[in-house]
């Protein structure tokens, strides 16, 4: 009889069987992917394209590309497309970042081919209405003038500022003025030379069969789209403004926090035994800066480290926004943290606790076809990498020692090399 009063011992899982996809080059220049998982009958396409902003002449192209995408065709409105994909029970969504832009459509697998055959007018024949640009700039300038006067949203795009420079692609932000120099010829443009068929990756998840994978060949494989182009070029790094920056916000009650600096590439040696060293230091509900400065002293509702992965760059950030009065004291603790982590052996009774975490998070991100979608576009936005990256990172979890964390916690987190953001009523330097 299961004695609930004593804790169950933690084990760890020996092995894991990451799922593979099947690699389909299509004649068009894209390559298909299919996850053929799960036993509910639906089905999930994402269109994945070299078209983040990384990309764009003027700022803002890409993300109006992308998001305006679904507002109308040659053929359809908006208002039908829409009535379209309600009738047949799919949905669709569109995003662009920094590197890519991404096109996801959800379908019932029966209705397939009835939801590929309205997404190939809207990938292919865009005509972004004037009417549909103009409400997106207006709701668009709106929205971004009100998310500027947040204390968060400062600090962040100071933060990226000072680690990559404002002209460089990843440092680069949109003001309110910039909606407006955005118009129907831009995204037409846009559209034309980088969202075409060309390098473009398309994954195919779900339950799904042979029937499914030709229908969506039928409609996205055979005619090639858009202009040909080469976007293999990498970005160069950042030119980093390093020490402390303060923004000065006197109305606010809280001060946003943001610390951070660039370090080693997903495909270093160094990537995966680092991402157990952050998520110790705030990477989980029960990291140490949680346990210190939410839990202990009540600074903050809220803490976190997290490794920001671009395509050509990663960024280590910690993030809190803590009560005004207490953002030295905060800073001062954070920085407690991370020479703990330095200068201190971390218990091993902790390394346990966090390779049984790592290890459910490893296994959740292969839980059903579209989370092994997630983690596999995840690969995808990284060209050089493949399944290595998850057979280093288990191995890591397996492997890690207190030697090594101290090690990684001395090379990466140097406070010399690291930009301190603070937006709040007072200086806290």
């Amino acid at each position: 009889m299961l004695n609930r009063a004593q804790q169950p011992s933690i084990k760890i899982t020996e092995n894991i069987d990451i799922p593979r996809p099947e690699f389909i080059n299509l004649n068009n220049g894209s390559q298909l992917l299919v996850i053929n998982e799960g036993n509910v009958d639906v089905c999930r396409v994402d269109i994945i394209f070299d078209a983040g902003s990384r990309y764009q002449s003027k700022k803002l192209e890409a993300i109006a590309t992308a998001s305006l995408i679904p507002e109308g065709t040659a053929k359809y409105s908006s208002h039908q497309i829409a009535e379209y994909f309600d009738f047949w029970g799919s949905f669709i969504g569109a995003s662009a970042d920094k590197d890519f832009a991404k096109i996801t459509a959800f379908s019932l697998t029966k209705h397939l081919d009835q939801t590929l055959e309205r997404l190939e007018h809207i990938v292919k024949e865009p005509i972004y209405p004037a009417k549909e640009v103009d409400l997106w700039t207006s709701r668009g300038k709106q929205n971004l003038t009100i998310e500027l006067d947040k204390t968060e949203t400062l600090a962040r795009i100071g933060l990226f500022k000072s680690i990559y420079g404002e002209n460089h692609p990843y440092g680069m932000f949109a003001m309110p003025t910039d909606y407006d120099e955005i118009s129907r010829d831009n995204l037409l443009n846009f559209h034309t030379n980088n969202l075409g068929s060309k390098g473009t990756t398309i994954v195919l998840s779900g339950k799904v069969n042979k029937n499914q994978i030709n229908t969506l060949v039928k409609h996205f494989g055979e005619t090639p789209w858009g202009k040909s182009k080469d976007n293999s070029a990498l970005i160069e790094p950042g030119n980093p403004e390093l020490g402390k920056v303060f923004v000065s916000k006197s109305d606010a009650l809280q001060s946003a926090i943001r610390i951070g600096r660039e370090i080693c590439q997903r495909s270093h040696p160094d990537f995966t035994d680092l991402s157990i060293v952050n998520t110790i230091l705030g990477g989980y509900f029960g990291s140490r800066l949680m346990k210190n400065i939410r839990e202990d002293k009540g600074y903050t509702y809220g803490i976190g480290s997290y490794l920001v992965s671009l395509r050509d760059s990663t960024m280590l950030a910690i993030s809190a926004e803590v009560g005004a009065k207490y953002t030295k004291d905060a800073l001062t603790e954070i920085w407690r943290e991370i020479d703990k982590l330095k200068t201190e052996v971390v218990p091993l009774a902790e390394i346990s606790k966090i390779q049984s975490h790592l290890m459910g998070e490893v296994l959740r991100s292969f839980n059903g076809p579209f989370a092994t979608a997630n983690s596999l576009i995840g690969l995808i936005n990284y060209k050089s990498l493949d399944y290595s990256l998850h057979d280093r990172l288990i191995k890591s979890i397996k492997h890690i020692t207190q030697k090594r964390i101290k090690e990684l916690a001395n090379e990466w987190f140097n406070k010399d090399l690291m930009v301190e953001c603070v937006v709040g009523p007072e200086n806290p330097f």
